[in-house]
């Protein structure tokens, strides 16, 4: 069975003289305990991906389906439950959390706004938390100003798993903490994925992360999605030309074969009017026909790739 859903999500801001096609076209599924991870540099799109996943804003066109239900024309009794499903962690722990509320009443106020009033089941719920996530009850009593970032964005998951939902959605979680911080981090929570069993969409530019954790890669340029394939199937052998040099710029990794080039701004920007493929500028492997005509998301060995090449 498949948790969620999309089909053909699209969304585009328009601004004074120019206008960004976000997300085109974008299409996943998510089963239950799975590992999904969207990657890309930034500006390609994958935090509009999350804000569109968890409701937050609308798509211009295409629908998503939770458990089988549009949670767009969903009754508001299956927003309720969709709500509750679903879990969201953001980039920024400082501006997550609101820094006028005590660090309890922040985690809790899921459980008050879903009408769960036991106040000894909410505690238990809490403290449980926390002890899953290496934090002292005495935060508790707290306010955010008085944590550090690894507390509070330990903080801020415990909130977003209070009501044990199905998926939880991860907007670079770990981007703004100290490579320490991010193993424990990564590890309490997926030591708690495995007890609860709730299926995660990672949204990253950090590949190490993404190789050590997650089932599955979307790979994200400009918009879209140029290849979507099992983890070990995109290190052992990527396909999109953007993939390749993604794996590349990994420190360490294929270090010999790097190719070092200057990046052209006006290129990349140009490369978002472009009609067909938008990673045409930087690719070696570009033909005349990928300027007027956007590749297909071919499916090729169980695998999907969006390139002329194959």
């Amino acid at each position: 069975m498949l948790l969620l859903e999309t089909k053909n999500l699209n969304k585009t801001f328009k601004f004074k003289n120019f206008s960004i096609q976000a997300v085109e076209d974008f299409e996943i599924q998510i089963t239950p305990n799975e590992f999904f991870a969207i990657v890309g540099e930034s500006g390609s799109g994958k935090s509009t991906v999350m804000k569109l996943l968890a409701r937050l804003i609308k798509p211009d066109k295409g629908e998503i389906f939770f458990k089988n239900k549009n949670i767009y024309t969903s009754s508001t009794e299956e927003l309720k439950a969709f709500r509750k499903s679903i879990g969201v962690v953001f980039q920024d722990p400082y501006a997550s959390l609101n820094p006028r509320m005590r660090i309890k009443s922040i985690v809790e106020e899921p459980l008050k706004i879903h009408k769960i009033k036991d106040k000894d089941k909410k505690e238990e719920k809490t403290i449980n938390l926390f002890r899953e996530l290496g934090l002292d009850e005495d935060l508790l009593n707290r306010y955010p100003h008085q944590l550090s970032g690894g507390q509070r964005q330990r903080v801020a998951i415990a909130r977003a798993l209070i009501l044990e939902p199905e998926i939880l959605l991860a907007d670079e979680p770990l981007s703004s903490l100290d490579i320490s911080l991010q193993a424990s981090i990564l590890n309490q929570l997926i030591e708690i994925k495995e007890k609860r069993s709730f299926a995660i969409i990672l949204i990253t530019h950090d590949l190490n992360v993404v190789r050590a954790v997650s089932n599955i890669i979307g790979v994200m340029h400009l918009g879209r999605i140029v290849e979507l394939a099992k983890t070990k199937e995109i290190f052992k052998e990527p396909l999109h030309p953007y993939t390749k040099i993604l794996l590349k710029s990994i420190p360490g990794f294929h270090r010999r074969d790097r190719e070092k080039k200057t990046t052209i701004f006006s290129e990349e920007k140009n490369s978002w009017l472009l009609k067909g493929c938008r990673f045409y500028y930087r690719c070696k492997y570009r033909m005349d026909m990928c300027i007027e005509n956007i590749p297909p998301l071919k499916e090729i060995g169980g695998r999907k790739v969006r390139c002329f090449l194959y």
